[in-house]
């Protein structure tokens, strides 16, 4: 059978176009998946309880008398009802390698 350069003219062609798709498709999965998580790309001064993921993210859970000022997200994880000595957890997720022990 003999090929015309027409006919490979248009596979090539298909090709290019089927192989565009499949990267704009990977481009937006990675977008939505960013934007899923929020990172903050700040870093804790110390972490004793640090969760590190092979992903490279990490949350640190501890429990101090007030968060780190780079934390976002910083919610109240024991509350002393009359004392006021309440004990806060930054639950941000950070990139990188969690600090030092605190």
């Amino acid at each position: 059978m003999k090929s015309s350069p027409h006919l490979v003219l248009i596979l090539c062609l298909q090709v290019a176009l089927v192989m565009g798709v499949f990267a704009a498709l990977a481009k937006e999965n990675a977008l939505v998946e960013s934007k899923a998580i929020d990172i903050n790309p700040g870093q804790l001064k110390c972490c004793t309880n640090c969760n590190f993921s092979f992903s490279g993210l990490y949350t640190c859970d501890d429990v101090k008398k007030d968060c780190d000022p780079v934390c976002k997200k910083c919610v109240v994880a024991v509350h002393a009802s009359y004392s006021g000595n309440d004990k806060f957890r930054c639950t941000d997720t950070f990139l990188g390698m969690c600090g030092p022990k605190c």
